[in-house]
C-alpha cells in the first residue's frame, strides 16, 4: 500500500530571481488618458442625457399622453379621502353687475351726505359771523 499519508516538505525550494516581474497581459496597450483640447467640441452633449432633458414638465407630458390615450380600465371610485398633491384654489368669478350697481348707489349717497354737510357748515359759519358782529356792536 504505500508510503506515509503526509508528504515531507522539500528542503530545496525553487531558486528566487531578483529581476522585475513580467508586466500583466495587455500592459503594452495602456488605457488612454484624457484627449487633448483639440478633440473638444463645445457643441457636443458630453453628459449623455437627451438634449431636452430637464426643459419640460414630465407631469404635463404624462397628462397630455393620458388625455390623448385614455385608459381602457374602468374609472376608479372615490374613497372619500382627500386627494393627495397640490390642491388648486377654486375659480372665483368676477362680481355680478348687481354688486356694481349697489356700489354706485352707495357712492351717490355719500356724495349727497357730503353736499349736505358742506351746506350745513356754511350756514353755521354765517350764523357765527353774525353772532360775532352782534357781540362786537354791544361792547361799543
Amino acid at each position: 500500500m504505500g508510503g506515509p499519508s503526509n508528504a515531507v516538505p522539500e528542503n530545496d525550494p525553487p531558486p528566487t530571481s531578483h529581476a522585475l516581474p513580467q508586466p500583466p497581459m495587455g500592459f503594452d496597450n495602456p488605457i488612454p488618458t484624457y484627449p487633448g483640447s483639440s478633440g473638444y467640441n463645445p457643441f457636443e452633449n458630453p453628459t449623455g442625457y437627451p438634449s431636452d432633458y430637464g426643459t419640460h414638465d414630465l407631469y404635463l407630458t404624462a397628462a397630455e399622453y393620458h388625455h390623448l390615450y385614455p385608459s381602457f380600465y374602468p374609472p376608479v371610485y372615490t374613497t372619500g379621502y382627500p386627494v393627495q398633491g397640490y390642491q388648486y384654489p377654486p375659480y372665483q368669478q368676477p362680481p355680478p353687475p348687481q354688486q356694481q350697481q349697489q356700489t354706485q348707489e352707495i357712492l351717490e349717497k355719500l356724495d349727497w351726505v357730503e353736499h349736505e354737510a358742506n351746506k350745513t357748515k356754511k350756514q353755521h359759519s354765517s350764523f357765527m359771523k353774525g353772532l360775532a358782529s352782534l357781540l362786537k356792536g354791544k361792547k361799543k
